[in-house]
Order: structure tokens, then C-alpha cells, then sequence
């Protein structure tokens, strides 16, 4: 009878499945890597192709999502997901990956952390997710803005644009004095110093339409890393389909193929893992609960900038900001504000009140000014489930929703961002808009640690009642912030293979 295939099989090359790799092939565990993808695509194109796609993608008609996910590359990376993931959506887009790389590929790469006060209910201590942030930091590399070429200590930064410097200098020069508004340059996952394998960030403002250079972090760079190693070993193309539990585990793919191992990893994304947990969950008529984040989009205007010219810049966050509007640990906002002119122009000139040639005119001039806020409110806002589908033998459905009392919230919370445009020196300008859930791709909460019962799953992961199946991705955390999600997910999915690979040493003993 033939063995397992490998100690810990992991599903998903995301930044989670990669995170929890590393841990264990430094212990010396054989791990297996399934991948939905493959390389194809990986290679250089010329920045025409990435800019408008190979078939001119981007000349097709704006559907009024976010910018981000209407170029060439976003388009390629999530249809296969919504074709083949077996999951539709009432409400909500389901956003997911079976590229190489996840959702990395399209990513913010914006970096926030969670402090004690947000992992307070969470069965972890603050101080091991400490660590693995700094696991992960050092991997992935991560750079802040400023509006100088250096900081005090002498390290290299990536250059603010000049109306995100200018809006920064607004606000330093006068704070509210309760501190409940802050604004920072924010910090993203993109090298500012070259580092083996990628180079630092030229500057040219095409972050949305990938990187050729790999300045920002993508884990497929992780991969290739991880192939190096003798205890690794990854599988193209290999869609996993089925779960099945005897002595072990065995994982069944979409093309009839099977592996097995004494533990699975799931890493496969909030929706992803949903969808392969499916016939092992007792999902009922309620439905699985999901948290994600109501997100808001906000177009602004400085004034002072009109006319000027733009700086060199990234198109990555420029600033971070946070609001409070409550008493609660959770009551608070996040977001980014980034410089128009480094984003996709047809999204915004779409959404002006004037004709397409009009438009875009109006835009060329006033370009350099413009600024838009993206604010993400916590997970607790959200009322989103995912539900088996009823006219179906097999797959799900996800029904999107508010929480209640969320309008009014809401509304009480544009009115406070007004009073601190205004502080700011920026005019809101008309086409705020709340996206439709899903488009954040914040997701989390459906699995979380610590809770009791068929949905929860240990500190480590480790689903009740399913001994040896192990899930590393966003579906574990307890509760969902408004601060940016994915380093936390990829610390989570570090923290819980170093105990793993600790645990095996130790049985191994």
C-alpha cells in the first residue's frame, strides 16, 4: 500500500498557503503545494498589452466597479474563479482566485496591524501574531511614503505624490484636537530598495496593471522561492474538488487525481474553502455566516493643486486615515486616499456628469488634483451568508447585506469625513458611492478560532470534529476590522504552521 504523498498538503498558493509553507519546510516537513494555476502568464508582456489586454479588454464598457478590478489583468484573474467556483452571488460578487498567486495578483498591498484591543476576544496573545508579522514583513518586503527622499534614520521611502504631500502637510499643521480623525502615509507592500529577484519601484504608476519588475509584493515570488527547497514539491493546475477523511486525508482534483497526506492545509480563500468544505459542513436554511467590509468610495478635489503638475508616484495608497465614530473597540473606520492620476482614467470619466469627449477633457485638466478616499468599515456592518443553492445539486450562494441601523451609521459618518475634507482644504465631489458587498474582497469570519461547534476551529486552525484539516486563510479569523486584512491573514497562517511543525517535532519525540 502506498504512503501519503506528503506530510501537510497545502491548498492555494495565495499569500496564506505560501505563509504556511515556509515554517514548515524549515522544520524538514514534506509539503505539497496543489495549485488551480500555473506559471502561464507569469512572463513579461509589453506594457500595451497590460495596459489595454491582449484582446482590448480595456476598451470594453465600465461596469461601474472598482477601478482595480476593471483592468486586463483583474478581468483574467477572476473569471475562471466566478466559472468554475461553483459559488453565485444574491446581492454580492463573490471575488476569488485559482491563479498562481491568488488575489495577490490584484491586490492593494496596503499593510495595516492589528493591536490587542483587536484581537481581544481572538484565543491567541497579541505577542505571537507580533512575531509572525515580522516573519512576514521581512519576506514580503514593505516601504512607507513620505514626501522626502529619505527618513530621519537614513532608509530609503517611496516619494508621496505632490497633492497627497500637500493634503498630508494640511493636516500635520492642524490636528483635531481629539484625536479621533488620523492621516499618515501609509505603508504598502513594495520595495523601495531592490532585493534579489525584484527590483525597487520605478515610479511609473502602472502598479493596477501588474508589475513586471515585482517591486510590489506578489507570492508568487514565495513560490519560486519554495521550489528551491527538497521538501517542497507544487502541482499545476491541479483544482481541488473533494475532501475525504480515513486514515487520513485525501484530496480529489478536478481532473480525477487524488492525494493524500495526514494533514491538509486549506488556503484557498474565505470562498474558496467555503465552497471545498461544503459537503462537510452542516450548512442549514440560515447559512454560513460572512463578514466582509461596506466599503466607500469617495472622489475628492484639492483646489490648491488645480493646474499643477503631478510628481512621480506610485498608484498604491498614498495616505492612511482612521475615524472613530463610536465608543466600541471595533467603532472605527479605515482607508486610503490616492492620487486619480495614477489610476485607470475611463472609471472616473465615466462617472462625470458630462460627455465622454467632455470628460475626459475636464479630467486632463483637473487630474493632478483629484484624490480618491476608499473607506472600509468593520465586519460587524456586514450581513452577508452563504447559503446552499437551492436549484442546484451543488454549490452555494452568497446573500448580501447591511447591518441594521447601518444608513443611518452611515450617513453620520459621511458628514464627519465632510467636516474633515473641509479641515483638509478638499471639496467632496458628487459620485460617492458604497460598493456592492464583495467588492472589498475583505472577507473572514466563517470558520472563526475559538468559537464551539461544527463552524468553529482551534487556535491552530483545526476545524471541530475534523482532526487533521486545518484551515490558514481569512475563514479563521474571529472577527473582521476595518483595517486592511491580508497581512494579518498571511501572519495567522505563519503563527499557526510554526505550532504545527512544533507539534510534529514534538509527536515525532
Amino acid at each position: 500500500m502506498n504512503g501519503p504523498d506528503a506530510d501537510f498538503i497545502i491548498i492555494g498558493s495565495g499569500p496564506a498557503g505560501v505563509s504556511a509553507a515556509f515554517p514548515l519546510i524549515a522544520a524538514g516537513r514534506r509539503v505539497l503545494m496543489l495549485d488551480g494555476g500555473d506559471d502561464a502568464g507569469s512572463q513579461e508582456e509589453s506594457r500595451s498589452v497590460r495596459i489595454l489586454g491582449s484582446n482590448l479588454e480595456s476598451l470594453r464598457t465600465d461596469d461601474g466597479g472598482s477601478p482595480k478590478l476593471q483592468t486586463p489583468t483583474a478581468r483574467e484573474i477572476l473569471q475562471p474563479f466566478r466559472h468554475q467556483s461553483g459559488i453565485a452571488g444574491d446581492g454580492f460578487i463573490p471575488i476569488g482566485s485559482l491563479a498562481r498567486g491568488g488575489l495577490s495578483n490584484i491586490w492593494g498591498a496596503q499593510i495595516s496591524y492589528l493591536d490587542a484591543e483587536d484581537i481581544a476576544d481572538w484565543p491567541i496573545d497579541i505577542g505571537s501574531l507580533q512575531r509572525s508579522y515580522e516573519h512576514v514583513a521581512k519576506r514580503i518586503g514593505i516601504s512607507r511614503n513620505a514626501d522626502v527622499t529619505t527618513d530621519a534614520n537614513g532608509e530609503p521611502v517611496l516619494p508621496l505624490g505632490a497633492t497627497a504631500a500637500h493634503v498630508l502637510h494640511r493636516h500635520q499643521a492642524a490636528r483635531p484636537a481629539d484625536g479621533s480623525f488620523r492621516l499618515f502615509p501609509a505603508v504598502n507592500a513594495i520595495l523601495s530598495q531592490a532585493r534579489s529577484g525584484r527590483a525597487a519601484c520605478d515610479l511609473r504608476g502602472d502598479c493596477l496593471y501588474g508589475c513586471p519588475s515585482g517591486a510590489i509584493y506578489n507570492s508568487r515570488q514565495d513560490v519560486l522561492l519554495l521550489r528551491k527547497s527538497p521538501h517542497f514539491r507544487l502541482l499545476d493546475n491541479m483544482r481541488a474538488v473533494s475532501l475525504t477523511r480515513s486514515s487520513g486525508w485525501t484530496v480529489g482534483t478536478a481532473d480525477g487525481s487524488s492525494f493524500s497526506a495526514p494533514r491538509i492545509i486549506l488556503a484557498a480563500g474565505v470562498l474558496g474553502t467555503a465552497a471545498l468544505l461544503a459537503d462537510l459542513l452542516p450548512i442549514d436554511e440560515q447559512g454560513l455566516r460572512l463578514l466582509n467590509s461596506p466599503t466607500l468610495a469617495i472622489p475628492l478635489l484639492s483646489p490648491a493643486r488645480l493646474l499643477r503638475s503631478p510628481t512621480a508616484t506610485h498608484s498604491l495608497a498614498q495616505l492612511g486615515l482612521s475615524l472613530r465614530y463610536g465608543d466600541g473597540a471595533s467603532d472605527y473606520v479605515t482607508g486610503a486616499i490616492y492620487e486619480v492620476g495614477t489610476l485607470p482614467a475611463q472609471s472616473f470619466i465615466n462617472r462625470m456628469p458630462l460627455g465622454r469627449k467632455a470628460g475626459r477633457a475636464a479630467f486632463e485638466l483637473i487630474g493632478g488634483s483629484l484624490l480618491v478616499a476608499t473607506i472600509y468599515y468593520p465586519g460587524n456592518q456586514s450581513r452577508s451568508y452563504i447559503r446552499r443553492d437551492a436549484t442546484a445539486k451543488k454549490g452555494l450562494t452568497i446573500h448580501g447585506g447591511f447591518a441594521e441601523g447601518f444608513d443611518i451609521r452611515a450617513e453620520a459618518l459621511k458628514k464627519a469625513l465632510r467636516r474633515e475634507w473641509k479641515r483638509l482644504g478638499l471639496i467632496q465631489l458628487p459620485g460617492a458611492s458604497l460598493a456592492e458587498p464583495g467588492i472589498d474582497a475583505h472577507f473572514a469570519g466563517t470558520l472563526p478560532m475559538g468559537a464551539s461547534g461544527p463552524f468553529g476551529t482551534s487556535s491552530e486552525g483545526e476545524l471541530n470534529s475534523h482532526p487533521g484539516l486545518h484551515i490558514v486563510d481569512g475563514s479563521t479569523l474571529p472577527d473582521l476590522s476595518s483595517k486592511y486584512v491580508t497581512m494579518t491573514i498571511m501572519a495567522n497562517a505563519d503563527r499557526i504552521a510554526h505550532r504545527l511543525a512544533e507539534t510534529e517535532e514534538n509527536s515525532a519525540v
